[in-house]
Parts: structure tokens; C-alpha cells; sequence
């Protein structure tokens, strides 16, 4: 039994088992777009030497929370205590990921910190990112069937460098969001600012070298 699920009773779940079970659980096109980002962060995981078991449960999991419709999911989070904050609130939308979290847990049997952090932090991004959650969330975005301006340059940049990608792909995130009149979560921010501020510094150490 891999160490990444839980070891009790009936929530003790095979990858297979999870996977059938996402099946049932999600619309055909989310469950698709699920196995097509779980293909991805595989591909990244290996390229980078990461955990490739929670790298895989986590992918495959990410949208699990999204059985529950964007339109009942304040009121799903509300009945089963799961916190919310102001932007959650008035974006439900953002609620599938900590709704995932839950359901990675309670009904998947996932007991690792680490891929359920990766499930809650894939929609907003977070400071001080595991590398299992900049892999899910970046696979998220940059799935095959994913297509936007500037998707190739940042499929180039997530091939060299996770972090400077992260990067890139919350700004991206920021710009789609003020486009659209709707709220910038502050994990977002915070984990823009977070990287902005160190590949600040690792500029300003190599210019002063070059002087």
C-alpha cells in the first residue's frame, strides 16, 4: 500500500480504485481533462526527479471537488464546516479546491500533506510552493488541450524552471482575472510577490557581479 494513502477501513483506495471512482464521480470532460493534467505533471515529475506517487494521485485528484457544482459549492462548504474566505465567498468557483482537499481525504483515503496541499493550493497558487504543488498546478494550465496567448513560451519556461514558471503563470493568472472584473485571491498574490521578490534579488546579485 503506498504510503501517500491512508491506512484505515474503507477509505483505503488503490490508484485504480481512485481512479474509478473519480470516473463516476466527475463529468466526462473534467474527468478527461483530469487524466490529461495526471499524463502532464507525470511528464514534468520525471523530468524534474519529483515524487511521481504524490505527484500522480495528486493530478489525477486535483478537480475531484468539482462533482459538486460550482452552484451549490458555498452552500456544500457551508453544511460541511469546510472555511471559506471573502474571495472564496463571493467567487465560488475557487471553493473546487478546498472541496478537493476534502474529498481527496475523506473519500479518496489520501492522508499526505503534501498532495493534499497540492489539490487545495492548484487554483490559486500559494507562497512557498512544494514542488509536487507547482507541478499540479502548472499541468493544470498547461494540459494538451489548454490553449491561450503566450502558452508556448510558458510551456518552455515550465521545461527549465518550475519556480520561474510559477511565476510567469500566476502573472498570467493576475492579468486573466483583472480582464475579467473578478477577484484576485491573496494566496495568488502573496506567492507572485514571494518569487517576484527572489528572482528580484538573484537579478540585482547578478548585476552587481557584472559591475
Amino acid at each position: 500500500m503506498p504510503a501517500a494513502l491512508a491506512e484505515k477501513g474503507p477509505l483505503m483506495l488503490t490508484f485504480e480504485e481512485m481512479k474509478t471512482t473519480l470516473e463516476q464521480a466527475l463529468p466526462h470532460k473534467r474527468f478527461q481533462h483530469s487524466l490529461y493534467v495526471y499524463e502532464t505533471a507525470l511528464k514534468m515529475g520525471k523530468h524534474f526527479h519529483g515524487n511521481l506517487e504524490k505527484i500522480g494521485i495528486a493530478a489525477l485528484l486535483h478537480d475531484c471537488g468539482r462533482e459538486i457544482p460550482t452552484r451549490d459549492s458555498l452552500m456544500y462548504a457551508i453544511t460541511h464546516n469546510i472555511p471559506m474566505d471573502f474571495v472564496e465567498e463571493h467567487q465560488p468557483i475557487l471553493l473546487h479546491a478546498k472541496l478537493g482537499r476534502y474529498f481527496a481525504r475523506d473519500k479518496y483515503g489520501v492522508a499526505d500533506p503534501e498532495i493534499l496541499d497540492a489539490i487545495a493550493q492548484h487554483t490559486t497558487g500559494a507562497p512557498h510552493m512544494s514542488q509536487t504543488s507547482m507541478i499540479v498546478y502548472l499541468a493544470d494550465l498547461l494540459e494538451p488541450t489548454r490553449d491561450f496567448k503566450g502558452i508556448k513560451e510558458l510551456r518552455e519556461v515550465a521545461g527549465q524552471d518550475l519556480e520561474l514558471a510559477m511565476l510567469k503563470a500566476m502573472e498570467h493568472t493576475m492579468q486573466y482575472l483583472l480582464t475579467y472584473d473578478l477577484l484576485v485571491h491573496p494566496d495568488c498574490l502573496e506567492g507572485y510577490n514571494q518569487l517576484a521578490a527572489k528572482f528580484k534579488k538573484l537579478k540585482e546579485a547578478k548585476l552587481g557581479k557584472q559591475a
